[in-house]
């Protein structure tokens, strides 16, 4: 299968080693499954029809919680699974319950909040259950924060609580994911580097955010988690994303495809490249790699 997308789309590259038979694709969304208005592109839910029909596996590796992941699940009747909370939570998006779960530790969650309050303005997100626990007014506060462009989403899907350091300091709480959207990139560096010790895997994303998961889990953890759970081998998965929190994914996968629109780090830790998130980059993924057209 031939493909002509816009200017922004890569030069072909050869595929790497022998021939694989690839069984299961993890796609990133934000910048990856998800095009730069936040839809899926036709192409990609064409293409993943005809994954599902080949009966290979197609999953969703998101930071995203599983009750945001889930408003796409009409949009996407061929996927069925999905990496949630950057690797934090593996979700069975057909039947609506968590398989796997990895919590922060509360000493770690307390300590992350204590230093981020010392260093700046913020916004909190929670990840408890299977939700998002935020305040109505630092929601507000999104463009200041740098995450204007998931504002309207914060509000459609957050449990809305007075406080969100409560829900998530609670001791009895269960914390996959804690995100912290800062008002400039030099609160979140300095942030990320008084925590560099802590117990916990953090990981920069979007333009001055911070994402904190348990110690050794992150995307790439996920991919091989949800691999051992349908009896996969890790050498026989794809993964496709765009972003810092990616990486670790497209690493582990036994092929890394990095999208056109991926920043400079995911292209390096990729295999290979496809076109862009407006260009049908994931048709293309699976078409050339999964299926092998």
């Amino acid at each position: 299968m031939r493909y002509a997308f816009g200017r922004l789309a890569p030069e072909p590259v050869d595929d790497p080693g022998g021939p694989v038979a690839y069984e299961l694709i993890a796609f990133d969304m934000d910048g990856t499954l998800l095009d730069s208005r936040k839809e899926v592109l036709p192409s990609s839910v064409d293409a993943i029809a005809r994954a599902a029909a080949a009966g290979k596996t197609v999953a969703i590796s998101s930071g995203r919680c599983p009750k945001m992941i889930s408003m796409y699940r009409q949009k996407l009747p061929g996927v069925r699974y999905a990496i949630c909370c950057s690797g934090a939570i593996v979700y069975d998006l057909e039947q609506g319950r968590i398989l796997t779960e990895r919590a922060i530790p509360t000493d770690v969650v307390a300590r992350s909040i204590r230093t981020a309050d010392e260093e700046g303005t913020y916004i909190l997100e929670v990840t408890a259950g299977e939700g998002i626990y935020m305040e109505k007014r630092e929601i507000d506060m999104a463009p200041e924060c740098g995450v204007a462009v998931y504002q309207q989403l914060y509000m459609d899907t957050s449990e809305l609580v007075e406080d969100a350091h409560a829900v998530a300091l609670d001791p009895a709480a269960r914390v996959p994911k804690l995100n912290f959207h800062f008002a400039d990139p030099a609160t979140r560096d300095r942030t990320h580097a008084r925590l560099a010790d802590a117990d916990v895997t953090i990981a920069d994303c979007e333009i001055s955010s911070l994402e904190f998961t348990c110690a050794g889990v992150d995307k790439g953890t996920g991919i091989a988690e949800l691999a051992g759970i349908l009896g996969i081998d890790v050498s026989q998965t794809i993964a496709v994303g765009d972003a810092m929190n990616d990486l670790a994914m497209l690493r582990a996968a036994g092929l890394g495809a990095a999208m056109g629109n991926a920043i400079p780090e995911a292209v390096a830790a990729a295999d290979v490249q496809v076109a862009d998130n407006d260009h049908g980059g994931c048709a293309e993924a699976i078409d050339r790699f999964l299926l092998g057209e």
